[in-house]
């Protein structure tokens, strides 16, 4: 047992100094120093005032720490991938080589995860001041008055233009009825003239048939003369209705 026991020490401690000096652990322990100082960094980035010159300094730190630790990563990751070719050259295991893997997908959202914070915070406006803040609201203001001006014109506007269109309609329904009673008017000067007409035509006759009264009255005589007159007269009637029929 204690043969074994010590085998086991034996072998971890072989397993440490192996990992010590695989390159692997050297630089990752140097990338995750640089990790921890890019972090630091940002957080004294929020602490700084938006006009605070240091804020320039360390824009330049972070961004160059960010592309050498990619760098870093980047080399990190074709080492990986050259020894997944040939695992038992460099006594290392499937698991050992996901494991390398994972760390260094980690650790690349990381090193964007600082970029990103980076940019939103250099593309962040500084707050307003009091000024502005007090130009803002008037500006606003100003708008939200302009804005319901615009609206009661556009409601004045359209209530005319709703007017204008009862006016039209009007003036049409008008329109068509002085045509219509002009049209009447047509019709009843067509018919008295042919009322003036058919006038002229019966007096016409009456005169010629009041003559021929007379001549037949003449020569007739006294004796007749009666007859006369009661058959001129019921040809006289006879004549009128038939000339106003």
């Amino acid at each position: 047992l204690t043969f074994i026991s010590l085998s086991s020490v034996e072998l971890h401690s072989r397993k440490m100094a192996a990992a010590r000096q695989d390159p692997f652990y050297i630089l990752k322990a140097e990338i995750e120093e640089s990790v921890h100082d890019l972090k630091q960094k940002m957080t004294r980035y929020h602490g700084l005032q938006a006009g605070n010159p240091e804020r320039k300094i360390l824009t330049q730190q972070v961004e160059a720490g960010c592309e050498s630790v990619r760098w870093q990563l980047s080399e990190l990751t074709g080492a990986v991938e050259r020894a997944a070719e040939n695992p038992a050259k460099f006594n290392l295991t499937n698991e050992e080589l996901s494991g390398r893997r994972r760390w260094i997908d980690n650790t690349r959202r990381q090193v964007d995860g600082v970029l990103d914070a980076l940019k939103s915070a250099a593309a962040a406006p500084p707050p307003p001041s009091r000024q502005d803040a007090q130009k803002d609201r008037v500006a606003a203001a100003n708008a939200k008055f302009v804005e319901s001006e615009a609206m009661k014109q556009a409601m004045i506007v359209r209530q005319q233009d709703e007017q204008l269109d009862d006016i039209e309609a009007a003036v049409a329904r008008i329109g068509r009825l002085g045509k219509a009673m002009g049209e009447e008017l047509e019709g009843q000067q067509r018919l008295l003239g042919e009322l003036d007409e058919d006038m002229d035509t019966t007096n016409s006759r009456l005169r010629a048939t009041q003559k021929r009264m007379n001549e037949v009255i003449r020569a007739a005589g006294k004796n007749s003369q009666l007859c006369v007159i009661i058959f001129l007269s019921v040809v006289l009637v006879i004549l009128s209705v038939i000339a106003f029929m």
